[in-house]
Order: structure tokens, then sequence, then C-alpha cells
């Protein structure tokens, strides 16, 4: 007797120890299931530049898992929400939207580009400095001052770095040449001191833009006689050859 109750406990506790088990199991690949559930969200076909408006035709739709989905994701019920109004942010390909990549207002204001501190400077260029309208939005250019003093022709670099917001009307870089524009002005994101000497730079001369490569970083005019140089307000009274670099429209 003292035997088979031994073994009818023993085969109890087996049973409710597998009952165990296999319930944990099936809670775990529920709790899997939901997290990697896949859910249907909006995102753009390629990569989209901050500026740019949404339209129905660079957007789509692709299954994220949940665990991975942003709870500010955009569903595809509500693209409508969206479409027409300007990126603040870029996008990658096949990112999800969120909506806070998304101006609130539709058609909001070019403001909505301009951060914290800086300005946005539009002036007119030829057909050199646009460089025949191949610049884009996003590009980042040098500016070069080309000033007359005592009956010579004198350049210097005015700034470095600095980002194109707009060409023209358009803030939008769909990377296709087909579609290059002609256009007489640029905007560029400075701050307000860089701006003021763009303003002077092209009030006793000329300003001429220079693309940059896309990766280039480095500072490319250490050693160049600078602007105020130039002008006789550099430091040390004349035209000294210590150059006063400004990167991205910041001193």
């Amino acid at each position: 007797m003292l035997l088979a109750g031994t073994l009818l406990s023993a085969g109890a506790g087996a049973y409710f120890t597998d009952s165990y088990i296999s319930d944990e199991l099936t809670s775990a690949q529920e709790r899997l299931e939901r997290e990697y559930k896949p859910e249907r969200v909006v995102v753009p076909k390629r990569d989209l530049r901050a500026g740019e408006v949404l339209l129905y035709e660079n957007l789509a739709v692709r299954p994220v898992p949940r665990g991975f989905l942003h709870q500010d994701a955009v569903y595809p019920e509500a693209v409508d929400s969206i479409v027409g109004h300007r990126l603040v942010r870029p996008i990658a390909k096949g990112t999800p939207v969120l909506y806070g990549h998304v101006a609130e207002a539709r058609g909001a204001g070019f403001s909505t580009l301009v951060s914290a501190g800086k300005r946005a400077l539009t002036f007119p260029v030829d057909q050199v400095s646009s460089m025949a309208g191949l610049l884009r939005p996003g590009d980042r250019v040098d500016l070069l001052a080309t000033v007359r003093i005592d009956g010579g022709s004198h350049t210097v670099p005015l700034l470095e770095n600095v980002t194109v917001l707009a060409t023209g009307q358009s803030v939008d870089d769909l990377g296709e040449p087909e579609r290059r524009e002609r256009y007489q002005t640029i905007t560029l994101l400075v701050d307000p001191g860089s701006a003021s000497r763009i303003t002077q730079a092209r009030e006793i001369g000329t300003v001429t833009v220079v693309l940059r490569g896309a990766e280039d970083n480095h500072l490319a005019y250490a050693g160049s006689p600078s602007f105020d140089d130039l002008l006789g307000g550099g430091r040390g009274g004349g035209r000294a050859s210590r150059v006063e670099i400004i990167r991205g429209g910041v001193n």
C-alpha cells in the first residue's frame, strides 16, 4: 500500500509538472505571436528628405512586426491625414512614417525647415552659381566672396559647408535629372551672423556658390585670407594669412 501510494503521488506530481510546463510554453508562444504579429503601416517608397510633401505616389504599405513598431506609426486607414503635409525630418525608404515626421498643418510653411537659432537666407544666383540648375535642396556648398579693392579683384572664402534649403521655390529633391528646373534664387540655412556677412558681401561685391562633395566635411580654406582680412578688419589689422573659418554658417 505504501509503495502504491508513493507511485500514485509521484505520478500526480509528474502530471501537474508537465501540465504547468505545457501551460507556460503555450503562454510564451502566445506572447511571441502577439509581439511578432505583423501590422500593416505606411512607409515611403524611396528616401524622403525634410521639406518634401507627402504624396500618395511616394508612399506604400508594408507589414512590420508589432514588437518593432513605434506607437506613433501611421496606419493605412489614416494615410489621408498625412498626404499633402510637409516632412519636418528625413525618412529612409521602407521605414514606418511617424506622425512626428510630419508638419501638423497641411502644406505647412517653409519655416518648419528652419531649426532654432538658424535663418533661411534667399539670394539670386546666375547659371554658374546654380551649377546650370544642377544644385539641389539638401546639397552642401561653400561661398566665395569677390570684391574689388585698390583696383584689383580679390576672391576669398566667406562660408563653408552650408546646407541648401531650396532652389527657386522647390524644397523637394527627387534625384531625377529630367526634372531639373530653371531657377534664379537659392535659399541657405545659416545663423544670423552669417546671414549678415552674405548680405554685406553681396552689397560690395559678388558671391559665388561652390558645391561640396556629399561626404566632404573637412576644412577647405585653412590658411587663406578671410573676408574680414580683405576688408582690413581681420585680426592683426591687415591682410593676414590667418582665416576665420566659418563652417555650416556658424562662427
